[in-house]
């Protein structure tokens, strides 16, 4: 079977691509991880059953959060023999005779060089991160447990969504209602995004 994936945070979008015969529709927000998505798992669990042999997506930037998750799901369709056409890159991974492009393999090998560097830098922002909420007094032990970094405070969805409603200039009590969360919730996001200048539009 072939299917085609997409994947959106807009409700109108999601209602017309469903609309069209199988296609599989995430409706979630991007930095959720491949595997975690309702559709994505499903595809998973599809492909384990020898059901799809091909997935056609816009943009391979649909198939994770990150370059790692990314790669990892392409490696999965890989090591099930599924093909995967990208619209956006023009990219093939298999001939048709199913075998693996070499051009494929070059995109693969270079994307795997850029997830290494994007996972070095995120450790390097982790440790700097920490350094940073030492220094400002707010990187403490729990029962022997240290607390997140601040990239890590910063990547969590719902926090992503308070900034977000921040950067567009609501009011802390407005935000919370918006996202439903604490006051102190959206009052911390606010106090840690000034400290670490991620307030700016």
């Amino acid at each position: 079977m072939i299917i085609s994936y997409f994947q959106t945070s807009n409700n109108l979008e999601a209602k017309s691509f469903s609309k069209k015969e199988n296609v599989y529709v995430d409706l979630c927000s991007s930095v959720i991880p491949f595997s975690k998505r309702e559709k994505g798992s499903l595809l998973f669990a599809l492909i384990k059953q020898k059901q799809i042999s091909k997935v056609i997506v816009p943009s391979i930037s649909v198939l994770g959060r990150n370059q790692i998750d990314v790669l990892n799901t392409i490696d999965f369709f890989i090591q099930n023999d599924v093909s995967l056409i990208s619209q956006l890159e023009r990219l093939e991974t298999t001939d048709d005779y199913g075998r693996i492009k070499p051009d494929t393999i070059l995109f693969l090998n270079l994307f795997r060089s850029l997830a290494n560097m994007e996972y070095q830098n995120r450790v390097e922002s982790h440790r700097f991160g920490v350094q940073q909420a030492k220094e400002l007094g707010r990187y403490k032990g729990v029962g022997g447990r240290q607390l997140e970094s601040v990239g890590e405070f910063f990547d969590k969805p719902k926090n992503i969504n308070i900034l977000r409603h921040l950067k567009r200039g609501e009011s802390i009590r407005r935000t919370a209602k918006l996202v439903g969360s604490s006051t102190g919730l959206v009052q911390k996001v606010k106090r840690w995004a000034i400290d670490h200048n991620k307030l700016e539009l």
